[in-house]
């Protein structure tokens, strides 16, 4: 852990341990762990938060082995005050240079009623905008580990926050793995970074 920093530790099981977080919605695995954090500390955030997910171990970490604790202690405080939002994965696969076309499903995704055959409808309910702003592309690092600067995340209101909290609790386009899924495709931009 780095030093000087506070867990908040979130859980998404139904019965959850004592002493542990729980989000509002168990939907979306730890999309809704991480909103939550969100929107409770908002007006109280650290410099820096950063979002992991809790066993110690994860294939999402990759330079620097599988143990979370060997990412934390490589993170580069300069590169989160650089760019705002930096996702804890080094490798660009799977993800880059673009995983998503919002405009153009595959006609697999829409027969298979894919959350990918919704995903501009989803982007529009996410971000509160009209069609015309959804991008015809989305291409990120993989994964949902990253780390924000507290401007970063307070470039955007509290209440955005909550709407895609609400949405992941609330959406009929896809189920409890694809809300997760739609917002690891999102994170960065939810955090202010180009869509690509």
């Amino acid at each position: 852990m780095l030093s000087g920093s506070v867990p908040f530790v979130y859980t998404t099981e139904r019965s959850p341990e004592f002493g542990l977080l729980v989000p509002p919605t168990l939907r979306g695995r730890e999309a809704s762990a991480y909103l939550s954090y969100v929107i409770e500390f908002y007006d109280h955030l650290p410099e820096y938060s950063i979002f992991v997910h809790a066993f110690p171990e994860q294939w999402h970490n990759d330079l620097f082995g599988p143990y979370t604790l060997n990412t934390l202690r490589n993170i580069r405080l300069q590169a989160i005050d650089a760019y705002g939002y930096v996702n804890l994965r080094c490798q660009h696969n799977p993800g880059c240079p673009t995983s998503v076309y919002p405009l153009s499903p595959s006609q697999a995704d829409i027969e298979n009623h894919d959350i990918r055959a919704y995903f501009a409808n989803a982007y529009q309910q996410i971000f509160n905008v009209t069609s015309d702003k959804v991008p015809g592309a989305i291409g990120n690092v993989c994964c949902g580990q990253f780390a924000v600067s507290r401007d970063r995340i307070r470039a955007r209101p509290k209440e955005d926050y909550q709407r895609i909290l609400d949405w992941a609790a609330t959406t009929e386009l896809t189920n409890d793995f694809g809300v997760g899924w739609v917002l690891e495709k999102l994170w960065h931009i939810i955090f202010g970074m180009d869509a690509v």
